[in-house]
């Protein structure tokens, strides 16, 4: 199992019925059925990301334009004095600031804030997640770490110092960690963008979007698989810290900013159930407009609250797009259905 190569990384185990392996994440693994060339992004995309120690190893955030956001073992291998690269303008460290519970030999509370010593001009910082729980959400995560498939996982992986960007669903969180699950082709629940984090650059943001506007809601930070299951592998899980556990620490350090105004979400133009002859609902038939090159993510919901995530990657065409949506057997009533851009 690959950890990296920098002070940055680190490797922890745990023994029992089912072993795990373990590896710091943040590279992008994706599917092995599409072309590499679909998660690629450039760096202009993401002006607010910063390599933290060096390219392809570590990423902070711009989160105010004095702070950077990320995980605590990466920050821990900064000092202050260093010179770091936002949007190609070199700003120095003046700061770094760990959660104060966080612990070398664990992963809880791996979070942390990078103060700079001048406030950053002409790129806008990105705002974190303070909405309900994640779980059902889809997440993108953007990350410039080892690049490889689901099938060799980070076994198979390089490193080329490019962007990247992958979807998933969360699968479950806790007081600590966002959990997701990389799914194989054909999979219940895979994405079109399917992919985890990998050793490279840990701390790279997982962004939750909500009407239009892209919020932090995770930093990659570790990885794990089943017995028989490496890191980066499908079946895989990937670990990102979650940000709202600690809105109340980052919020005493840092006053954020207002986060950008919101965009209006597309409207369906016509949702019928289906049922068999004699049966329960079998499913939903949607029909919605689309716009040529866009993708589009289908959400239901039954309090218009929180939103569950029912398909993501639809290409558009120009023309209304068809989908027919199986109804989930045992799940709440979906009261609500939207579509958004992605």
């Amino acid at each position: 199992m690959s950890s990296g190569a920098q002070g940055a990384k680190y490797v922890a185990a745990s023994f029992g019925l089912w072993s795990l392996l373990l590896s710091v994440a943040s590279g992008i693994i994706i599917r092995d059925d599409r072309p590499d060339t679909d998660y690629l992004v450039l760096d202009s995309d993401y002006p607010a990301l910063v390599d933290l120690i060096e390219r392809g190893d570590c990423i902070a955030t711009l989160v105010h334009e004095s702070y950077l956001l990320t995980v605590a073992h990466c920050a821990a291998e900064v000092n202050a004095g260093k010179v770091l690269q936002v949007n190609g303008v070199p700003h120095t460290v003046a700061e770094v600031i760990l959660h104060p519970q966080w612990n070398r030999r664990r992963d809880d509370y791996d979070i942390a804030l990078v103060r700079l010593t001048e406030p950053v001009k002409g790129v806008t910082p990105l705002p974190i997640y303070r909405g309900p729980e994640e779980t059902g959400s889809l997440i993108t995560i953007v990350g410039r770490g080892d690049s490889g498939t689901g099938v060799r996982g980070e076994r198979g992986a390089s490193n080329d110092g490019r962007l990247r960007k992958c979807t998933n669903i969360v699968s479950q969180v806790n007081d600590h960690f966002i959990e997701i699950l990389f799914e194989r082709p054909g999979e219940e629940g895979v994405t079109e963008l399917e992919g985890v984090g990998a050793a490279g650059d840990s701390g790279c943001p997982a962004f939750i979007e909500v009407d239009g506007v892209s919020y932090i809601a995770g930093l990659n930070s570790w990885g794990d698989g089943p017995r028989g299951v490496r890191v980066g592998q499908y079946g895989a899980n990937d670990y990102q810290t979650r940000v709202t556990r600690y809105l109340e620490w980052l919020d005493s350090v840092v006053d954020f900013p207002d986060p950008p105004a919101l965009r209006t979400t597309l409207a369906i133009l016509n949702l019928s159930p289906i049922f068999p002859a004699m049966g329960a609902l079998e499913g939903v038939s949607l029909t919605f407009t689309t716009a040529s090159g866009k993708s589009y993510a289908i959400e239901q919901s039954a309090d218009l609250v929180n939103w569950r995530v029912r398909q993501s990657g639809v290409q558009g065409t120009g023309f209304p797009v068809r989908t027919l949506l199986p109804a989930i057997p045992g799940s709440l009533p979906a009261l609500f259905w939207r579509v958004r851009e992605e």
